[in-house]
């Protein structure tokens, strides 16, 4: 695989934002492609201007560019602006599948590999680099976060205007646009997601034309955007739509999965190695339809003598999703804010454990929990118990990523919070916060903060969910 970095720098043949580096095997239509797509000082809105944004892409060659795009120092006029500095990775296609065709994956490996260092003097060529491991095609976690986050119908109502439509589909109205995007690529197949483009969050350009896209900016602004390029918007903000009787098969087949959590369907039809090739709208119809037959055919349902049509009406009237759930949350004075800034990593021997639990792979041991796990009882199988636990262990999480200001003020409104939780912390739950701080540490380091701060905050923060 190979690298390239873009940013602000003067060097022999450029100043200010180009292709300031890259691996000697990139091709000059790939160098070219790179840097249309890279963003510069005017890419990143205000509110994304702390976190690290996640970006992919196919290049002209047929080869897949994923990006991570962050502040890192100051831009070489010093003139007080932010240096913005993106690091791409560009695989071949067996790679890219080896990681299911996920650029979030493929970037905790590529960090965890030592493999993306951030340079203040980049040199003019940078080494190819190795990926270890692989992905699983179905990240369950995901996209039960995803689900848990917006609701299962805005999940299915952003799948069916990107299998329905050809234009761009821009999400509005939220601020996790990274966890919403893992959770849709997760319920497409890996030959049809390898072909999704997607920003988490830089400003729309004509540059960039992504499928995927996040806005930020004024509904005046969105109004253009739309008209423009023939968009279509999804906004988290207002109710979501019904899933009309007519949708793409593929959007019935999840729509069944949602609906009773039937993730087993899902990791068999993905592991199934004579799977069709599903590059385009139409290939995942036929495999929605037949995966609806399945179901209607499996489920005590008489058996008919059907058309596409017939089929779709059948599965229309069985396969209506759930309602999001509606658990019940702090009020808005409780709840941290939005912003993240990037998280360092931290070395291994910081990493390794954190409160006596590993920090990766599967939920925690339950033999580590001592009697936690027994007292929780119900709650690890009570789905509003499972429910009231992740919004809790979110707003923690939250109050982690911000910093320590906001930190303590969740550590002062825990006892609070703690009352309306039942029982004990579920192992899922503490499983997936573990998770989702390993994620975290992919963000790269800044000068404000090495680390330390946030190791010892994370242990702080298990302490409490843990507690009796």
């Amino acid at each position: 695989m190979d690298q390239a970095v873009f940013t602000s720098q003067a060097s022999t043949h450029a100043q200010g934002y180009h292709l300031a580096a890259a691996s000697a095997d990139l091709t000059d239509e790939e160098r070219r492609a790179l840097t249309r797509w890279g963003p510069s000082h005017d890419s990143v809105p205000d509110p994304l201007r702390r976190t690290a944004i996640v970006s992919s892409f196919r290049l002209p060659s047929g080869r897949a560019a994923v990006a991570r795009t962050f502040a890192h120092g100051a831009e070489y006029s010093r003139r007080g602006a932010i240096r913005w500095y993106t690091q791409f990775v560009v695989l071949d296609e067996p790679i890219f599948c080896r990681f299911a065709a996920n650029p979030f994956a493929i970037l905790t490996a590529a960090v965890a590999g030592g493999c993306l260092n951030v340079h203040d003097s980049l040199p003019p060529v940078l080494p190819a680099i190795r990926l270890l491991g692989k992905a699983s095609p179905v990240d369950v976690a995901g996209i039960e976060y995803a689900a848990a986050l917006v609701g299962p119908r805005f999940l299915l109502q952003v799948l069916e205007q990107l299998l329905a439509h050809n234009g761009p589909v821009i999400l509005a109205g939220c601020e996790r646009y990274q966890r919403i995007i893992a959770g849709i690529l997760s319920l497409l197949p890996v030959s049809f997601r390898s072909g999704i483009s997607f920003t988490t969050g830089l400003i729309p350009s004509a540059q960039r034309p992504f499928r995927i896209q996040p806005f930020h900016g004024p509904p005046i602004e969105l109004e253009r955007i739309k008209r423009e390029r023939g968009a279509t918007v999804v906004d988290f903000s207002r109710s979501p739509a019904e899933l009309p009787a007519g949708a793409h098969p593929w959007t019935k087949f999840i729509a069944y999965v949602l609906g009773g959590s039937r993730w087993h369907l899902l990791k068999a039809l993905f592991r199934r190695e004579d799977l069709p090739k599903c590059d385009d709208s139409s290939g995942l119809q036929a495999l929605g339809r037949l995966c609806l037959e399945e179901i209607v055919y499996s489920s005590g349902v008489p058996k008919i003598k059907h058309t596409a049509d017939r089929l779709e009406v059948t599965a229309a009237r069985h396969l209506t999703p759930d309602a999001a759930p509606q658990p019940a949350v702090p009020s808005p004075d409780e709840e941290p804010s939005e912003l993240a800034p990037a998280v360092p990593s931290p070395s291994s021997s910081e990493t390794g454990k954190t409160h006596g639990y590993p920090l990766g792979g599967d939920p925690l041991n339950p033999a580590n929990r001592s009697s936690a796990s027994e007292d929780s009882g119900g709650a690890a199988s009570d789905p509003a118990a499972l429910r009231l636990w992740s919004i809790a262990a979110e707003h923690a999480f939250l109050a982690w990523q911000e910093g320590p200001e906001s930190f303590a003020r969740f550590q002062a409104q825990w006892a609070t919070l703690r009352s309306r939780l039942p029982g004990a912390i579920p192992d899922t739950v503490l499983g997936a916060a573990v998770r989702r701080f390993k994620d975290a540490l992919a963000c790269p380091p800044t000068a404000e903060n090495d680390g330390t701060v946030r190791i010892r905050q994370f242990r702080e923060l298990l302490s409490l969910l843990t507690e009796e």
